[in-house]
């Protein structure tokens, strides 16, 4: 049996287990909020690394402007010298000019031509001693006419130069001479240092650069379109990068799509100082947030790694404090529920399991001293059952065997009766004339015997009456010895009185005697007068209560007197009635005796005459009572017979209810047997 409920129990499985339950509970709650901090944090580091990457971007392209500008500031800075030096001091003619100038064509911070001037009348020369034709007018030349109103250097267009055939600028300026001369300093600056150096321009190790000249493209990454205008390049990236360069702050920032390769470009830009131009710094979007990707990534797994380690706590936590108990508690709750009491609950932790593991424990332990108990009420139940089963069936067998005897008892008697009842009718007719007069006789018989105990109550009544007088004569005797008795004490106390009051009239005296002598005694007898007066004044009122006492005294003794006067009267009156009582009682004596005698006469008669009623009736009677008897023992017979039918339809029930509280006995034993206890 025990391995069928093992089996039993290994098949019961629950639909969902508290583990599953809470896991589907926290794990969602873990997940959403482990998500949404990496989530937050993660868009939180990329916005940082974003914002860092352009702020790099912006203080790098700042630093290349600055950079790429030193040469030309060092340069207009010193030939700008030059020409201030030329507008403040006296120079003889041009020739002590060109040698002034002279050094000029050496200066190296940035590849150059050195000065050259042109005069207002179309005259010229050069720092590095070029001489020219008469045709060359410089006052017909553009950079001239650009230098107009130019007190310091500004670059023209740029152009390529027709004896190199490098992109070159010319910076000029006008200038007015010491001698009153004016004309024009000008400067041709080779641009391919510039375009080289911008070319190895990689801001944030990935982008490029490029340098705007308004509409002139000086530097790209497409040397082809160097020297262009920007219209002439037909690009719309650097159309736009155009555009935002003229209508944004330097430093600000813009991402500009590339047609040509389909990337998002972050822009920004700053003026090359010591021109005109603009340093252009690009770089993709894609490579800027590289390494917020990466940090992305890196989050992503994090947090999946995380996620796994919190859900592996989560379900080993969960195992050791919540499945492994509740699994030992509803494994052994299962062996209970199959009737196994002798199962051990889990070692209680302290915790709700544990209180529920402890009383678990005790409601097997009070089941087990149950179950043994009703088992054991149960076999005695068993075997009384068994008995009584027996029993019943032995009474359901006599009480048939005695229904069967009493209905023919019952036909027999029925057999008599009819017998007795018809010699019962014929002694009745005998005896109905005898009866009347019997009857007649009774009568008289009757009415002396009630006035003969009529006269017996009254004599007895006088009896009662006479004792009770002589009973009222005793106490009104004794009442009188104790008022007789009340009045010699009255005498007695106002002897007792009259004794205290001479005493307290010689106290008087004695202390009124203390006074006088006390006053004869002067000054010593003071507190001796004090204590006589005080005896006196106790004296005078132990007279005057004994004085109250004697009047009362005598108030109760005249009352006392008074109702021994009233008692004696009432003596003599009870003494009287006493008597006349005592006659009543000799009269009534005398009646009863008379009636007693007329009395015992009539019976004498009666008796006589009973003696031939009896004769008369004997026989009458003796039917009647067989015919009473043969009627009460065949209404006997029929109640016994009833209730033989009766004690054997009972005792058939009996049998049955012994039957089905048998078959519970052993039904009950049969269940208690599937509980295994200890």
């Amino acid at each position: 049996m025990s391995n069928t409920k093992k089996n039993s129990s290994k098949q019961i499985k629950v639909k969902k287990s508290i583990s599953k339950t809470l896991l589907l509970l926290l794990l969602p709650i873990i997940i959403i909020g482990v998500v949404s901090i990496i989530a937050f944090l993660t868009l939180n580091a990329r916005s940082t690394i974003e914002e860092t990457s352009l702020m790099d971007l912006k203080a790098e392209t700042s630093s290349n402007a600055y950079q790429l500008g030193t040469g030309f500031r060092m340069m207009t800075a010193k030939f700008g010298e030059y020409c201030d030096t030329m507008e403040q001091v006296y120079f003889k003619d041009h020739e002590a000019l060109q040698k002034y100038i002279e050094p000029s064509a050496k200066y190296d911070a940035v590849e150059n031509t050195g000065i050259y001037i042109g005069f207002s009348d179309d005259t010229c020369i050069f720092a590095d001693g070029t001489t020219v034709d008469s045709s060359f007018k410089p006052t017909e030349r553009e950079w001239y006419k650009a230098a107009k109103g130019h007190e310091t250097f500004v670059e023209t267009d740029p152009y390529t130069d027709t004896t190199t055939g490098e992109l070159c600028v010319t910076f000029v300026r006008e200038n007015d001479f010491y001698n009153g001369e004016k004309g024009v300093c000008g400067v041709d600056v080779y641009l391919t240092d510039l375009q080289e150096e911008v070319s190895q321009l990689t801001p944030m190790k990935t982008g490029g650069s490029m340098v705007l000249a308004g509409d002139y493209i000086l530097s790209y990454f497409d040397s082809e379109l160097n020297g262009k205008t920007v219209s002439e390049a037909g690009s719309d990236y650097v159309t736009e990068v155009k555009s935002f360069v003229e209508s944004a702050t330097e430093g600000d920032v813009k991402v500009i799509h590339q047609p040509s390769n389909g990337l998002d470009y972050y822009v920004t830009f700053y003026p090359i100082q010591g021109t005109s131009w603009t340093l252009v710094s690009s770089v993709a979007v894609n490579d800027v947030m590289a390494s917020s990707n990466k940090f992305m990534i890196f989050a992503a797994i994090a947090m999946s790694v995380l996620i796994v380690l919190i859900v592996l706590v989560i379900v080993i936590t969960i195992n050791r404090v919540i499945t492994k108990p509740v699994n030992g508690l509803s494994n052994s709750i299962l062996k209970i529920s199959e009737g196994d009491f002798t199962t051990s609950m889990p070692r209680d932790k302290g915790d709700e399991i544990g209180l529920i593991s402890k009383e678990m424990e005790n409601y097997v332990h009070t089941m087990n001293q149950t179950i043994n108990v009703i088992q054991s009420k149960a076999e005695q139940l068993k075997v009384d059952s068994s008995t009584s089963k027996d029993a019943s069936a032995k009474m359901t067998d006599g009480a048939n065997e005695q229904s069967t005897s009493m209905r023919q008892i019952q036909t027999t008697m029925d057999n008599i009766a009819d017998a007795v009842s018809e010699l019962a009718n014929n002694a009745t007719q005998l005896a109905g004339a005898v009866a009347d007069l019997t009857d007649n006789g009774n009568r008289t018989n009757q009415t002396m015997i009630e006035l003969l105990e009529q006269a017996n109550i009254g004599q007895k009544d006088m009896t009662t009456v006479e004792s009770n007088m002589e009973a009222i004569t005793l106490s009104m005797n004794e009442m009188n010895d104790v008022v007789s008795n009340v009045g010699e004490s009255a005498d007695k106390i106002t002897e007792i009185v009259e004794m205290i009051d001479s005493i307290s009239q010689q106290t008087n005296l004695l202390s009124l005697n203390a006074s006088i002598e006390a006053a004869r005694a002067g000054e010593a007898g003071k507190g001796f007068a004090v204590v006589a007066d005080e005896i006196g004044k106790l004296a005078q009122n132990s007279q005057d209560a004994a004085k109250e006492i004697s009047t009362i005294i005598s108030e109760i003794t005249e009352l006392i007197r008074n109702l021994a006067e009233k008692s004696q009267s009432n003596m003599d009156s009870i003494n009287e009635n006493s008597q006349a009582v005592v006659k009543a009682g000799e009269s009534f004596n005398k009646i009863y005796m008379d009636l007693n005698n007329t009395a015992q006469i009539m019976k004498e008669m009666i008796d006589m005459m009973g003696d031939v009623n009896d004769i008369a009736t004997s026989v009458a009677a003796i039917s009647e009572e067989q015919s009473a008897s043969s009627q009460e023992v065949t209404s006997t017979v029929a109640n016994l017979t009833q209730m033989s039918a009766d004690i054997a339809s009972e005792s058939k029930g009996v049998e049955e209810a012994a039957n089905s509280v048998s078959d519970s006995a052993y039904s009950i034993n049969d269940e208690l047997s599937k509980f295994i206890i200890q």
